[in-house]
């Protein structure tokens, strides 16, 4: 039985009709030329395998809607050209949202370990003030809960300038104490 051939608008409407061999026929025809298309433009071969892929399946899918207002060649490759653009779209945002989220995450790491660091140097801080004598760390303490040496002498039944002698004795040891750390952080902590 001879092989009839049909033209591109006719397999078109075949398709639209269900028919599986047009479906094939188109198949045939055109999958290597957009092939080599989408290698040419992807330079990779899976991709564009994947994107002639997709061509092909959604053809099949919508073949009862499909409307080819000019050739059957103009419209695959067209459809073509759009899956390359969305493709190097899609990467460009992938690559956006790696490049973003390596960069928080880099703020992560580093604010994680400021904070180990500044935990750190809390607990160095705390313990050094436990060994202060009684009354100086009282007053010390008062002070930086953001009372004034007035408020404190009158608190404790100590004049204002011994309140200040206490808080001054307390950061000169702090501050010898603390003289191999971070300097910076000890510095605004005590301040």
């Amino acid at each position: 039985m001879p092989e009839i051939h049909y033209t591109d608008d006719e397999l078109v409407q075949l398709l639209s009709q269900n028919d599986q061999k047009a479906f094939e026929s188109i198949y045939n025809s055109y999958w290597e030329r957009l092939y080599a298309m989408a290698y040419n433009r992807l330079g990779s071969k899976e991709n564009a395998e994947g994107l002639v892929q997709d061509i092909f399946t959604e053809l099949w899918d919508r073949r009862a809607k499909l409307t080819v207002h000019q050739s059957l060649a103009a419209f695959l490759f067209s459809a073509l050209k759009y899956k390359i653009i969305n493709h190097f779209a899609s990467l460009a945002v992938r690559r956006r949202y790696v490049e973003e989220k390596k960069k928080l995450t880099s703020q992560f790491d580093n604010a994680t370990e400021e904070w180990l660091s500044f935990d750190e140097l809390n607990k160095f801080i705390v313990l050094e003030i436990d060994k202060l004598p009684e009354k100086c760390r009282l007053v010390f303490q008062l002070s930086q809960e953001g009372k004034s040496s007035k408020e404190i002498g009158q608190e404790l039944n100590i004049s204002s300038r011994t309140a200040e002698g206490h808080i001054n004795q307390a950061r000169k040891t702090l501050k010898s104490k603390l003289s191999g750390l971070n300097m910076v952080m000890a510095f605004l902590y005590i301040v």
